[in-house]
C-alpha cells in the first residue's frame, strides 16, 4: 500500500470535505454504512492522480483540482450504487449516487471534457458489473460460461474510472488519443490495474468464496483445473480452494504474473520517471505485494 505524503493526505482531506458535507445530515444508520463504503484507498488514488500526473503534463491548478473533485464524485457514485446492487447498502442511498453521478458529469462539463468519453467509459463500467453479477452463483458451483465472461479486459472496464480521470486529463492538456504518449500511458495503466487485482482477488478469495461471488483469480484457478483435467466443467467453489490451498505451483504462477505485471508497467513509465515519481512509487509498492500473494489468506480459506 502506497504511503501518502503529508502534502497528499492534506489534499485528499480538503477535497473529500467537499463531498463529506451531504453525508452529514444523514441519518446515521445510512451515514455510518456509507463512510465504510466510501472510505477506500482506491479513491484517493483517483483524487490524487491528476496531481501526480501534473508534473509530466501540467494543468492549471484550478483545472487539476476541478478535475480532482469530478473523479471523486464520480467515483463515489459509482461505489454507491455497486455497495447499492450488493445489498450492502440500502436503496435509501441510491438518490445521492445519482446526484453525485450528475455533479459529476456537471463539473467534467464545465471543464470542457466531451461527455461521450464519460458515457463509454460508463457503459463499459456497467457492462462489466453486469458480467459479475451473471458470474455469481447461489449453488456453489460456477458454469465455465459463468467465469469465461471474466477476462483481462472485463478487470480493465471494471476499473474505467482511472481511464475517466487519466483520459480527461490529457484532454485538457490537448494530448490527442492517438499520441504516443497517451498509448503508452494507458498500456501502463491497463498492467497496473491488472497487477493490483491479482493482489486484491488474492486478499479477497475467503470472502468471495463464501459469498459465491466470483472474480479473476478464481478464473484463472478454474482454467488451471480445465486444463489438468482436459476439458471445461462445472466447477465447485471447494475445489477452487482446495487447489489454491494445495497447488504451491499455482499461486508462485501468480505471484510471477504479478511480477511481470509491474515490471512491464515499470518498463513503459522507465523514461517519465524523473517526472512522475510518485507513480513510479505507486507501482513499487504494488510489486512490493507480489512475494505475499503466495501465502495470503492462507490460513483463513474455509475448507
Amino acid at each position: 500500500m502506497l504511503q501518502l505524503l503529508p502534502s497528499e493526505e492534506d489534499y485528499w482531506q480538503s477535497v473529500s470535505a467537499q463531498l463529506m458535507t451531504l453525508i452529514e445530515p444523514l441519518p446515521p444508520t445510512l451515514r455510518q454504512p456509507l463512510v465504510q463504503v466510501l472510505d477506500n484507498s482506491i479513491h484517493r488514488l483517483l483524487t490524487l492522480w491528476p496531481v501526480w500526473l501534473s508534473s509530466l503534463i501540467p494543468l492549471p491548478t484550478s483545472s487539476r483540482d476541478r478535475l480532482a473533485l469530478a473523479t471523486l464524485c464520480g467515483g463515489w457514485a459509482a461505489a454507491i450504487r455497486d455497495a447499492c446492487l450488493d445489498g450492502e447498502l440500502t436503496h435509501l442511498a441510491a438518490p445521492l449516487s445519482r446526484a453525485l453521478r450528475r455533479r459529476a458529469w456537471y463539473m467534467f462539463g464545465t471543464l470542457g471534457i466531451d461527455l461521450r468519453l464519460l458515457l463509454e467509459l460508463e457503459q463499459r463500467m456497467v457492462a462489466a458489473y453486469r458480467k459479475e453479477l451473471a458470474a455469481r452463483t447461489a449453488t456453489g458451483c460456477w458454469q465455465p460460461a459463468q467465469l469465461r465472461l471474466l477476462t483481462a479486459r472485463w478487470v480493465c472496464d471494471r476499473a474505467a474510472g482511472w481511464h475517466a480521470v487519466q483520459r480527461a486529463h490529457l484532454m485538457l492538456a490537448g494530448v490527442l488519443p492517438d499520441h504516443p504518449l497517451t498509448l503508452t500511458l494507458t498500456n501502463a495503466l491497463d498492467a497496473l490495474i491488472l497487477a493490483r487485482q491479482l493482489g486484491d482477488d488474492v486478499s479477497d478469495l475467503a470472502d468471495d468464496v463464501r459469498a459465491g461471488r466470483a472474480g479473476w483469480l478464481i478464473r484463472l484457478i478454474a482454467e488451471e483445473i480445465w486444463r489438468a483435467e482436459g476439458k471445461a466443467t462445472l466447477i465447485e467453489e471447494q475445489r477452487i480452494v482446495g487447489r489454491w490451498l494445495l497447488d504451491t505451483t499455482l499461486r508462485q504462477k501468480v505471484v510471477r504474473f504479478h511480477a511481470t505485471l509491474c515490471q512491464y508497467t515499470m518498463q513503459v513509465l522507465q523514461p517519465y520517471t524523473g517526472y512522475i515519481p510518485r507513480l513510479i512509487d505507486l507501482v513499487s509498492s504494488e510489486r512490493d505485494v507480489g512475494p505475499m500473494i503466495a501465502t495470503m489468506n492462507l490460513l483463513v480459506l474455509p475448507h
